[in-house]
């Protein structure tokens, strides 16, 4: 039901606190009001559970990341005060996220529960947001149309980077990758855009429902111009990097071998040196029965990809080895042969993520060292050619925010809530990237490890040197063993690559321990993919990537815009239509 022109639901003052009921008229109005509140707070985290994928193949729910921002808005401006924002929002939402963050029940069973506490506290904060830029229903302030976008792109770029290293998860863009001629606007402002997009439209059709006068005209017809333009520019775009890739022959692509591992996420925890000689044996039988059926098949191969902290002992730092062959301590120098030894049967250079421990050394019995990193090495029949550390730490798994700069603190929450964890990695200043040579002549490629995918700015440095492209197709590899059972983390995580390879024009394979192993085009479509939970290989001939996207030269231009105006609009209400 429209609201009328710069009133307010009654018992809610100007500024949208509540204010004494003093009839029964009006207190059966608050009480309407706070029904409708706690029905919207509940479809909207209805819908946001269901956007996501709830399986390794059942991605339907996609649609709804047009459908939850609007209800929770509606939950926010309908609510009779700030406080039942929170009030409604927060229980509604952490159900929706406890229900796709249980499998971190598994790792640490304290922190599951303040994570999900931790993001549901951001969708109040969004609540409150659009609450502050548009007005309790009262369209003396911004149309919802403007408020929406605004505060949801803002809201995640505080989260997912800004605050507390960032947890770039559970964003409105990556279910959206499902709908490809609408992602492409991700080239343009990068997944920020995407998002904003989204909320924009969503914003509109509220307006179109809630508000009255021009507002409710305009407004949706604004929506639905940006859409057909956005569905547009996605639909030309798609069909020159088809046009392209049809005109493309094997000089302007590379031939990579993924092997998916399946190991359990406890390799990282409990791997111990007889079941680690085992695995690396069976992986690299797994690697050669790939390479000798592809080229069975007249395939030739580039390069060998192993997923993340797949090769065991302490990395191959030749400092490290020295130091464990001069004090006969396992594992010694038997996992540096062995990889040149692979390498030479492979006939391929191979990329293998695996610790790298700097300085390694014995005092008073124990391994000490400099620096720790979770590395991937660049490998030949020569030995270790290159090295590349993570720049990015993936939030609650390899560093715990803020508690992490107190060593003793960490530990006892570690002790308490996930014991054998330990939170002691550093992280590179710069990314590095690997030359290969293929058939297409010399070639770079970008690694960026695990939850380096997530971070739009990471991928952004691996890829680019600011607007100068540095690689030409993106190896990301992953230990998804953390996922336990949970084949829909599996399949988000596959999103969000899909994601970066759109706003960067970068393809991007995906070596994956447990999988979902894929090769992703520069459109973000995944061309081929392994199932989860199978040990098995994957050809992927990506097309070599050129030039530089708009989105790799405005950054995050987008997000800091949004950023920008939540403040001012939030400070300085007014109307717009």
């Amino acid at each position: 039901m429209p609201v009328v022109e710069g009133s307010a639901p009654q018992g809610v003052s100007a500024t949208g606190g509540l204010s004494k009921p003093s009839t029964a008229v009006e207190r059966a109005c608050l009480r309407s009001a706070a029904l409708q509140t706690l029905l919207f707070s509940s479809l909207g985290a209805l819908a946001f559970g269901l956007s996501f994928p709830l399986s390794s193949d059942f991605v339907a729910g996609w649609p709804l990341a047009f459908v939850w921002p609007a209800l929770l808005a509606a939950a926010a401006l309908r609510a009779p005060s700030r406080r039942f924002v929170a009030i409604s929002i927060a229980p509604t939402f952490g159900l929706a996220l406890l229900a796709h963050e249980w499998w971190m029940g598994d790792v640490t069973g304290l922190g599951m529960p303040v994570l999900v506490a931790y993001l549901a506290l951001w969708m109040v904060a969004l609540g409150i947001l659009v609450r502050a830029i548009a007005g309790p229903l009262a369209a003396t302030r911004w149309p919802c149309i403007v408020a929406l976008p605004v505060a949801l792109v803002a809201v995640e770029f505080l989260r997912g980077d800004l605050v507390c290293t960032g947890y770039a998860w559970f964003f409105v863009a990556h279910p959206l990758v499902e709908w490809p001629a609408f992602a492409q606007v991700a080239s343009l402002g990068g997944g920020w855009l995407v998002s904003g997009v989204a909320a924009l439209f969503a914003g509109s059709i509220l307006d179109g429902i809630f508000r009255a006068g021009r507002t409710r005209i305009v407004s949706p017809i604004v929506g639905v111009g940006v859409m057909l333009m956005t569905l547009a520019f996605g639909s030309m775009r798609l069909e020159e990097l088809d046009s392209h890739s049809t005109k493309s022959g094997a000089d302007d692509s590379a031939t990579f071998l993924l092997v998916q591992t399946d190991l359990p996420m406890s390799n990282k925890l409990d791997w111990e040196p007889e079941a680690q000689i085992e695995d690396f044996l069976g992986f690299a039988r797994l690697s050669l029965q790939g390479a000798d059926a592809a080229r069975a098949r007249g395939e030739s191969i580039d390069v060998v990809v192993w997923p993340e902290t797949m090769l065991p002992g302490f990395g191959l730092e030749p400092e490290s080895i020295k130091a464990l062959v001069d004090g006969n301590y396992y594992p010694g120098n038997r996992y540096d042969e062995a990889m040149r030894d692979l390498s030479s049967r492979l006939k391929s250079p191979m990329i293998v993520g695996s610790p790298a421990f700097i300085g390694l050394r014995v005092e008073a019995s124990r391994f000490r060292w400099d620096n720790q990193f979770n590395s991937a090495y660049l490998i030949d029949p020569s030995g270790k050619l290159a090295r590349t550390d993570k720049i990015f730490l993936t939030p609650f798994g390899e560093t715990m925010p803020i508690i992490s700069n107190w060593n003793w603190l960490e530990r006892q929450l570690l002790s308490l809530g996930a014991d054998g964890m330990s939170f002691d990695l550093d992280t590179a200043a710069n990314p590095q990237r690997f030359e290969l040579s293929t058939a297409a002549g010399k070639i770079h490629v970008g690694v960026p490890i695990c939850f380096e995918i997530t971070a739009p700015w990471a991928s952004r440095r691996i890829a680019f040197d600011g607007s100068v492209r540095k690689a030409q197709v993106l190896v990301n590899i992953s230990n998804d063993g953390w996922f336990s059972t949970s084949r829909a983390g599996r399949r988000q995580h596959l999103q969000v690559a899909q994601l970066r390879a759109i706003e960067l024009a970068t393809p991007v394979v995906r070596c994956a321990n447990t999988g979902r192993s894929a090769w992703i085009d520069e459109g973000g479509r995944v061309v081929a993919s392994l199932p989860p939970q199978v040990a098995d290989t994957l050809i992927a001939r990506p097309r070599l990537a050129g030039g530089t996207p708009l989105a790799a030269r405005v950054g995050d231009g987008v997000a800091w815009c949004a950023l920008v105006a939540a403040v001012v609009l939030s400070a300085r209400p007014r109307r717009l239509f």
